[in-house]
Protein backbone atom coordinates (compact mmCIF):
# COMPACT_ATOMS: atom_id res chain seq x y z
CA UNK A 1 0.00 0.00 0.00
CA UNK A 2 2.71 2.50 1.00
CA UNK A 3 4.76 1.60 -2.09
CA UNK A 4 1.68 2.28 -4.20
CA UNK A 5 1.25 5.67 -2.56
CA UNK A 6 4.88 6.60 -3.15
CA UNK A 7 4.67 5.53 -6.80
CA UNK A 8 1.46 7.53 -7.18
CA UNK A 9 3.16 10.61 -5.74
CA UNK A 10 6.07 10.34 -8.18
CA UNK A 11 3.70 9.77 -11.10
CA UNK A 12 1.53 12.75 -10.11
CA UNK A 13 4.58 14.98 -9.80
CA UNK A 14 5.61 14.04 -13.36
CA UNK A 15 2.13 14.64 -14.75
CA UNK A 16 1.80 18.01 -13.04
CA UNK A 17 5.28 19.07 -14.08
CA UNK A 18 4.51 18.41 -17.72
CA UNK A 19 1.07 20.06 -17.50
CA UNK A 20 2.40 23.22 -15.90
CA UNK A 21 5.08 23.52 -18.57
CA UNK A 22 2.56 23.40 -21.41
CA UNK A 23 0.95 26.56 -22.79
CA UNK A 24 -2.74 26.96 -22.14
CA UNK A 25 -2.74 24.74 -19.03
CA UNK A 26 -5.23 26.96 -17.22
CA UNK A 27 -8.88 26.39 -18.05
CA UNK A 28 -9.97 29.19 -20.32
CA UNK A 29 -13.27 31.01 -19.99
CA UNK A 30 -15.70 29.78 -22.59
CA UNK A 31 -18.78 31.33 -24.16
CA UNK A 32 -20.86 29.81 -21.37
CA UNK A 33 -19.02 30.81 -18.23
CA UNK A 34 -19.66 29.75 -14.67
CA UNK A 35 -23.14 30.12 -13.19
CA UNK A 36 -23.31 31.20 -9.54
CA UNK A 37 -26.40 30.60 -7.40
CA UNK A 38 -26.92 31.75 -3.83
CA UNK A 39 -28.60 29.03 -1.77
CA UNK A 40 -29.95 29.00 1.77
CA UNK A 41 -30.03 25.94 4.03
CA UNK A 42 -32.04 25.89 7.28
CA UNK A 43 -30.26 23.91 10.00
CA UNK A 44 -31.36 23.10 13.53
CA UNK A 45 -28.59 23.32 16.10
CA UNK A 46 -28.41 21.90 19.60
CA UNK A 47 -30.27 24.83 21.19
CA UNK A 48 -33.34 23.82 19.18
CA UNK A 49 -33.33 26.98 17.04
CA UNK A 50 -33.32 27.06 13.25
CA UNK A 51 -30.49 29.01 11.62
CA UNK A 52 -29.66 29.73 8.00
CA UNK A 53 -26.42 28.62 6.38
CA UNK A 54 -25.68 30.34 3.06
CA UNK A 55 -23.77 28.72 0.26
CA UNK A 56 -22.80 29.69 -3.27
CA UNK A 57 -23.14 27.05 -5.96
CA UNK A 58 -20.82 27.28 -8.99
CA UNK A 59 -21.29 25.19 -12.13
CA UNK A 60 -21.34 25.14 -15.92
CA UNK A 61 -24.15 23.62 -17.97
CA UNK A 62 -26.26 20.97 -16.26
CA UNK A 63 -25.85 19.87 -12.65
CA UNK A 64 -26.77 16.28 -13.42
CA UNK A 65 -24.11 13.59 -13.12
CA UNK A 66 -21.61 16.11 -11.76
CA UNK A 67 -19.64 15.31 -8.61
CA UNK A 68 -20.18 18.10 -6.10
CA UNK A 69 -17.40 19.56 -4.01
CA UNK A 70 -18.54 20.94 -0.65
CA UNK A 71 -16.03 23.61 0.34
CA UNK A 72 -15.40 24.59 3.97
CA UNK A 73 -13.16 27.54 4.82
CA UNK A 74 -10.76 28.25 7.68
CA UNK A 75 -10.91 30.87 10.41
CA UNK A 76 -11.17 34.56 9.43
CA UNK A 77 -12.70 33.49 6.11
CA UNK A 78 -16.07 32.72 4.56
CA UNK A 79 -17.02 31.28 1.16
CA UNK A 80 -14.96 34.07 -0.42
CA UNK A 81 -11.76 32.14 0.34
CA UNK A 82 -12.73 29.83 -2.51
CA UNK A 83 -13.75 32.66 -4.85
CA UNK A 84 -11.04 35.29 -4.61
CA UNK A 85 -11.35 37.93 -7.34
CA UNK A 86 -9.08 38.44 -10.31
CA UNK A 87 -6.12 40.57 -9.16
CA UNK A 88 -3.48 42.09 -11.43
CA UNK A 89 -4.81 40.05 -14.32
CA UNK A 90 -4.52 36.73 -12.48
CA UNK A 91 -7.37 34.45 -11.43
CA UNK A 92 -7.54 33.24 -7.84
CA UNK A 93 -10.94 31.52 -7.74
CA UNK A 94 -10.75 27.83 -6.87
CA UNK A 95 -14.54 27.53 -7.17
CA UNK A 96 -14.66 28.84 -10.74
CA UNK A 97 -11.63 26.79 -11.78
CA UNK A 98 -13.29 23.59 -10.58
CA UNK A 99 -16.65 24.53 -12.09
CA UNK A 100 -14.90 24.82 -15.46
CA UNK A 101 -13.47 21.37 -14.82
CA UNK A 102 -17.05 20.05 -14.73
CA UNK A 103 -17.65 19.82 -11.01
CA UNK A 104 -20.51 21.38 -9.13
CA UNK A 105 -18.99 23.42 -6.31
CA UNK A 106 -20.81 24.56 -3.18
CA UNK A 107 -18.77 27.07 -1.14
CA UNK A 108 -20.28 27.61 2.30
CA UNK A 109 -20.38 30.46 4.77
CA UNK A 110 -20.06 28.35 7.89
CA UNK A 111 -22.27 29.39 10.84
CA UNK A 112 -21.13 32.71 12.28
CA UNK A 113 -19.46 33.88 9.06
CA UNK A 114 -20.33 35.68 5.85
CA UNK A 115 -24.04 35.81 5.09
CA UNK A 116 -24.96 32.90 7.38
CA UNK A 117 -26.70 33.54 10.68
CA UNK A 118 -24.53 34.68 13.57
CA UNK A 119 -25.72 33.29 16.90
CA UNK A 120 -23.71 33.80 20.08
CA UNK A 121 -20.06 33.24 19.22
CA UNK A 122 -19.44 31.05 22.26
CA UNK A 123 -22.22 28.74 21.11
CA UNK A 124 -20.90 28.26 17.57
CA UNK A 125 -18.13 25.73 18.09
CA UNK A 126 -16.79 22.65 16.33
CA UNK A 127 -19.79 20.48 17.30
CA UNK A 128 -22.36 22.94 15.98
CA UNK A 129 -20.41 23.52 12.75
CA UNK A 130 -20.13 19.78 12.09
CA UNK A 131 -23.86 19.34 12.65
CA UNK A 132 -24.63 22.26 10.32
CA UNK A 133 -22.40 20.86 7.58
CA UNK A 134 -24.07 17.46 7.74
CA UNK A 135 -27.53 19.04 7.60
CA UNK A 136 -26.54 21.14 4.57
CA UNK A 137 -25.52 17.96 2.74
CA UNK A 138 -28.77 16.25 3.68
CA UNK A 139 -30.87 19.18 2.42
CA UNK A 140 -28.80 19.55 -0.74
CA UNK A 141 -29.44 15.93 -1.66
CA UNK A 142 -33.09 15.98 -0.54
CA UNK A 143 -33.91 18.86 -2.89
CA UNK A 144 -31.82 17.61 -5.83
CA UNK A 145 -33.20 16.20 -9.04
CA UNK A 146 -32.39 12.64 -10.06
CA UNK A 147 -28.69 12.01 -10.84
CA UNK A 148 -27.71 15.25 -9.12
CA UNK A 149 -25.28 15.53 -6.19
CA UNK A 150 -24.96 11.75 -5.91
CA UNK A 151 -21.16 11.89 -5.64
CA UNK A 152 -19.94 14.25 -2.95
CA UNK A 153 -16.44 15.38 -2.02
CA UNK A 154 -15.49 17.32 1.08
CA UNK A 155 -12.77 19.89 0.37
CA UNK A 156 -11.75 21.69 3.56
CA UNK A 157 -9.05 24.21 4.28
CA UNK A 158 -7.43 24.51 7.71
CA UNK A 159 -10.21 24.64 10.33
CA UNK A 160 -12.63 23.79 7.54
CA UNK A 161 -10.70 20.54 7.04
CA UNK A 162 -11.08 19.80 10.74
CA UNK A 163 -14.84 20.36 10.47
CA UNK A 164 -15.27 18.18 7.38
CA UNK A 165 -13.10 15.43 8.91
CA UNK A 166 -15.38 15.24 11.94
CA UNK A 167 -18.46 15.35 9.70
CA UNK A 168 -17.17 12.48 7.57
CA UNK A 169 -16.15 10.43 10.58
CA UNK A 170 -19.56 10.85 12.23
CA UNK A 171 -21.90 10.72 9.21
CA UNK A 172 -19.98 9.35 6.21
CA UNK A 173 -21.65 11.67 3.69
CA UNK A 174 -18.75 12.02 1.22
CA UNK A 175 -17.13 9.63 -1.23
CA UNK A 176 -13.72 11.34 -0.98
CA UNK A 177 -12.00 13.99 1.12
CA UNK A 178 -9.41 16.68 0.40
CA UNK A 179 -7.78 18.43 3.37
CA UNK A 180 -5.55 21.43 2.69
CA UNK A 181 -3.46 23.26 5.27
CA UNK A 182 -4.33 20.85 8.07
CA UNK A 183 -2.33 18.22 9.99
CA UNK A 184 -3.75 15.61 12.33
CA UNK A 185 -0.29 14.82 13.69
CA UNK A 186 1.25 16.60 16.67
CA UNK A 187 3.24 19.65 15.56
CA UNK A 188 4.36 23.01 16.85
CA UNK A 189 2.38 26.14 16.00
CA UNK A 190 4.47 29.20 16.71
CA UNK A 191 1.92 31.61 18.18
CA UNK A 192 2.62 33.49 21.39
CA UNK A 193 0.22 32.31 24.14
CA UNK A 194 -0.23 35.94 25.20
CA UNK A 195 -1.46 36.77 21.70
CA UNK A 196 -3.96 33.94 21.94
CA UNK A 197 -5.25 35.20 25.28
CA UNK A 198 -5.61 38.70 23.85
CA UNK A 199 -7.68 37.32 20.97
CA UNK A 200 -9.95 35.32 23.26
CA UNK A 201 -10.51 38.42 25.39
CA UNK A 202 -12.00 40.31 22.40
CA UNK A 203 -15.42 38.74 22.92
CA UNK A 204 -17.57 36.08 21.24
CA UNK A 205 -16.56 37.25 17.74
CA UNK A 206 -12.82 37.66 17.17
CA UNK A 207 -10.80 39.40 14.47
CA UNK A 208 -7.14 38.68 13.88
CA UNK A 209 -4.84 41.71 13.44
CA UNK A 210 -3.53 42.23 9.91
CA UNK A 211 0.09 41.69 10.94
CA UNK A 212 -0.75 38.37 12.60
CA UNK A 213 -2.75 37.19 9.59
CA UNK A 214 0.09 38.11 7.24
CA UNK A 215 2.69 36.28 9.33
CA UNK A 216 0.57 33.15 9.75
CA UNK A 217 -1.08 32.91 6.36
CA UNK A 218 1.44 34.01 3.70
CA UNK A 219 5.00 33.12 2.71
CA UNK A 220 6.88 36.37 1.92
CA UNK A 221 7.85 36.63 -1.72
CA UNK A 222 5.51 33.87 -2.88
CA UNK A 223 2.25 35.83 -3.04
CA UNK A 224 1.20 39.09 -4.68
CA UNK A 225 1.12 41.88 -2.04
CA UNK A 226 -2.14 43.05 -3.64
CA UNK A 227 -3.69 39.67 -2.86
CA UNK A 228 -2.56 39.90 0.75
CA UNK A 229 -3.97 43.42 1.03
CA UNK A 230 -7.32 42.29 -0.40
CA UNK A 231 -7.34 39.29 1.93
CA UNK A 232 -6.89 41.48 4.98
CA UNK A 233 -9.49 43.95 3.75
CA UNK A 234 -12.24 41.33 3.48
CA UNK A 235 -11.21 39.22 6.49
CA UNK A 236 -14.10 37.82 8.50
CA UNK A 237 -14.43 37.20 12.22
CA UNK A 238 -14.16 33.82 13.91
CA UNK A 239 -16.36 32.73 16.78
CA UNK A 240 -14.68 32.25 20.12
CA UNK A 241 -16.22 28.79 20.45
CA UNK A 242 -14.71 27.78 17.13
CA UNK A 243 -11.27 29.18 17.99
CA UNK A 244 -11.17 27.46 21.39
CA UNK A 245 -12.02 24.09 19.84
CA UNK A 246 -9.44 24.63 17.09
CA UNK A 247 -6.74 25.30 19.68
CA UNK A 248 -7.84 22.21 21.60
CA UNK A 249 -7.51 19.99 18.54
CA UNK A 250 -4.12 21.44 17.65
CA UNK A 251 -2.91 20.58 21.15
CA UNK A 252 -4.58 17.14 21.24
CA UNK A 253 -4.94 15.77 17.68
CA UNK A 254 -5.59 12.30 19.10
CA UNK A 255 -9.14 13.56 19.74
CA UNK A 256 -9.80 13.77 15.98
CA UNK A 257 -11.59 10.55 14.86
CA UNK A 258 -9.57 9.98 11.69
CA UNK A 259 -9.65 6.20 12.19
CA UNK A 260 -13.35 6.33 11.24
CA UNK A 261 -12.52 7.65 7.76
CA UNK A 262 -12.77 4.91 5.11
CA UNK A 263 -12.97 6.92 1.88
CA UNK A 264 -9.91 8.11 -0.12
CA UNK A 265 -8.14 11.08 1.47
CA UNK A 266 -5.84 13.65 -0.11
CA UNK A 267 -3.80 15.87 2.22
CA UNK A 268 -2.16 18.94 0.70
CA UNK A 269 0.48 20.85 2.67
CA UNK A 270 2.71 23.85 2.03
CA UNK A 271 6.42 23.74 2.72
CA UNK A 272 6.36 27.29 4.14
CA UNK A 273 3.17 26.99 6.19
CA UNK A 274 3.82 27.90 9.85
CA UNK A 275 0.52 26.34 10.90
CA UNK A 276 0.65 22.97 9.09
CA UNK A 277 4.01 22.51 7.42
CA UNK A 278 4.82 19.61 5.13
CA UNK A 279 7.98 19.22 7.23
CA UNK A 280 5.77 17.80 10.00
CA UNK A 281 3.85 15.35 7.79
CA UNK A 282 5.98 12.23 8.19
CA UNK A 283 3.25 10.27 10.01
CA UNK A 284 0.18 11.89 8.46
CA UNK A 285 -0.65 8.89 6.23
CA UNK A 286 -0.86 6.66 9.30
CA UNK A 287 -3.52 8.93 10.82
CA UNK A 288 -6.03 7.38 8.37
CA UNK A 289 -5.48 3.65 8.96
CA UNK A 290 -8.82 2.62 7.45
CA UNK A 291 -8.96 4.98 4.48
CA UNK A 292 -9.04 3.28 1.10
CA UNK A 293 -6.19 5.47 -0.15
CA UNK A 294 -4.18 8.32 1.35
CA UNK A 295 -1.94 10.73 -0.53
CA UNK A 296 0.05 13.53 1.09
CA UNK A 297 0.97 16.16 -1.50
CA UNK A 298 3.55 18.87 -0.84
CA UNK A 299 3.42 22.32 -2.41
CA UNK A 300 6.71 24.16 -2.77
CA UNK A 301 6.97 27.85 -1.87
CA UNK A 302 3.52 27.90 -0.31
CA UNK A 303 2.27 29.37 2.95
CA UNK A 304 -1.01 28.65 4.69
CA UNK A 305 -3.46 30.35 2.33
CA UNK A 306 -3.01 28.10 -0.69
CA UNK A 307 -5.47 29.92 -2.94
CA UNK A 308 -3.64 33.22 -2.47
CA UNK A 309 -0.15 32.07 -3.44
CA UNK A 310 1.54 31.93 -6.83
CA UNK A 311 1.50 28.10 -6.53
CA UNK A 312 -2.30 27.88 -6.43
CA UNK A 313 -2.60 26.38 -9.94
CA UNK A 314 -0.30 23.52 -8.94
CA UNK A 315 -2.59 22.92 -5.95
CA UNK A 316 -5.79 22.97 -7.98
CA UNK A 317 -4.48 20.75 -10.78
CA UNK A 318 -3.32 18.12 -8.31
CA UNK A 319 -6.70 18.04 -6.55
CA UNK A 320 -8.54 17.73 -9.86
CA UNK A 321 -6.26 14.96 -11.15
CA UNK A 322 -6.47 13.00 -7.90
CA UNK A 323 -10.26 13.24 -7.75
CA UNK A 324 -10.63 12.03 -11.32
CA UNK A 325 -8.57 8.93 -10.47
CA UNK A 326 -10.37 8.23 -7.21
CA UNK A 327 -13.92 8.70 -8.54
CA UNK A 328 -13.70 6.97 -11.89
Amino acid sequence: MRKTIRFFGVWMAMVLGVALALPGTAVAKGPQDVKVERREFPVQLSDGHIYTVVGYLYYQGSLKNRPVQILTHGITYNHGYWDLPEINGQEYSYARYMARRHYAVLALDLPGTGESDKPDGDFINLTESVSALHQVVQRLRATAEKNTFETLIYVGHSNGALISTFAQALYGDAQAMVNTGWLNTQHEVEVDPEDIQALLAQGPYIRLPEEMRGDLFYAPGYADPAVIAHDNEVADAVTRGQLIDLLTMLASPELIPTEAITVPVMVQLGDKDPLASSDDAEDEEQKYPNARFVWVDTLDNTGHVFNGHYSRMRSWMAIDAWLRLMLR
